[in-house]
């Protein structure tokens, strides 16, 4: 018999019964012959029909665990070196409030190389994600595409909306402080935050005639841009000052 019954409260990955029992329905999915729950709620069983599925407290349909390919939305809660914990908010713009985490793995940032996810997201930030697995918990996401990344995000000094100046490069209007994100191409536009290129960061522009210095502290380049210059000129200069004395 089905390992539960109508009315019980469930949360997502709870087994509801076998296949050959009930069949799953919305809110619920199968996976080798075993019918689990997808969703938070109450089991409401139909015999009539032979199948199961999840219904919220006024018995509305709940929302199921997100398949592979679908867009979330959510706030990132913890962010570590190699990972970071995603809280789900939005499935395919439909609000979900079951408090379900996605794990974001930093190989599922960006297609560049990248050292730490803090060089990328930080605590608070709200992303645009995809799901890369179907029914699973946790949910694994990828910001990897155009229209994912962050969507908005907050200074870490002052907490102001940081403004998007060139790609992935940030600046805070109230301190001046930089800040760098993988963002969305939208980033900010739902927020009212429009992009400012102004406020990118100059380019120190190099001049040749200064001169440069090796690891050893020493002259690299004269002012001709010859290496030891000024040590041939003195070296050439004792031999003229000898042959003077002599």
């Amino acid at each position: 018999m089905a390992d539960v019954k109508s009315g019980d409260i469930v949360v997502p990955g709870d087994q509801l019964c076998v296949i050959e029992e009930l069949m799953p329905s919305f809110g619920t999915y199968e996976k080798d012959g075993i019918v689990y729950a997808a969703a938070p709620g109450q089991v409401d069983m139909d015999l009539k029909e032979r199948s199961i599925r999840i219904v919220g407290p006024d018995g509305g349909m709940k929302l199921a665990l997100p398949e592979k390919g679908d867009i979330l939305m959510g706030e990132a809660t913890i962010v570590f070196d190699q990972r970071a914990e995603i809280k789900i908010v939005r499935i395919n713009d439909m609000d979900y409030h079951s408090g379900l985490v996605g794990e974001l793995h930093i190989s599922n940032v960006t297609r560049r190389y990248v050292k730490s996810m803090q060089d990328v997201l930080k605590q608070n930030d709200i992303v645009r994600a995809a799901a890369l697995n179907t029914h699973g918990i946790p949910v694994e996401i990828t910001l990897v595409g155009p229209e994912l990344g962050v969507v908005y995000s907050l200074c870490t000094r002052c907490g102001n909306p940081l403004t998007l100046t060139t790609h992935n490069n940030m600046f805070c209007l109230r301190c001046e402080n930089r800040e760098t994100r993988e963002v969305a191409n939208d980033y900010g536009l739902r927020f009212g935050l429009e992009p400012r290129p102004d406020l990118a960061p100059r380019r120190r522009s190099f001049e040749r005639r200064h001169y440069d210095r090796d690891d050893r502290g020493g002259r690299r380049f004269d002012g001709q841009g010859r290496r030891g210059g000024d040590r041939r000129d003195r070296k050439g200069g004792d031999r003229h000052r000898e042959s003077r004395r002599r």
